[in-house]
């Protein structure tokens, strides 16, 4: 598993790593949002992908579960903070019937992964899932 993080980080050249990034998370949220499906189409990973590359930061496109193992390269922190924020990511792992896993992001009034979500839990193989939820270093640091 961490060789085909470490490879996939080479490939997009580890350019968050040494080119210092600003991550708009305003933009990142305002893109998903806009963006976003009626219903599911199974691309939760390329859209919150995309929204990412709006806010400015440069993030590679993987399977949803693995984005738990990648976010931290892009300055982003696990949270066990229960009140969500504008750009926090919830992570879900591979479970059967969703062998990519799930992501999405908190646009400040709802979860949005390819389309606007009831709550976070997308599907019943997820209820009992350890999820992570993730938190970009610029909003930590201004606590």
């Amino acid at each position: 598993m961490n060789r085909i993080i470490l490879i996939l980080l080479l490939s997009c050249g580890l350019t968050y790593l040494f080119i210092p990034q600003k991550y708009n998370i305003d933009k990142a949220t305002a893109h998903l949002t806009e963006n976003a499906l009626s219903r599911s189409h199974t691309c939760c990973a390329w859209f919150v992908m995309r929204a990412m590359q709006a806010g400015g930061c440069p993030m590679i496109l993987a399977p949803a579960h693995l984005y738990s193992e990648i976010l931290p390269f892009y300055g982003f922190m696990e949270t066990h903070d229960n009140s969500h924020q504008a750009g926090d990511i919830v992570v879900f792992p591979a479970v059967k019937n969703h062998h990519w896993g799930h992501i999405a992001m908190w646009n400040g009034q709802q979860w949005v992964s390819d389309f606007k979500q009831k709550n976070i839990i997308v599907a019943n193989e997820y209820r009992d899932a350890k999820y992570k939820i993730f938190r970009h270093k610029s909003q930590v640091l201004q606590k």
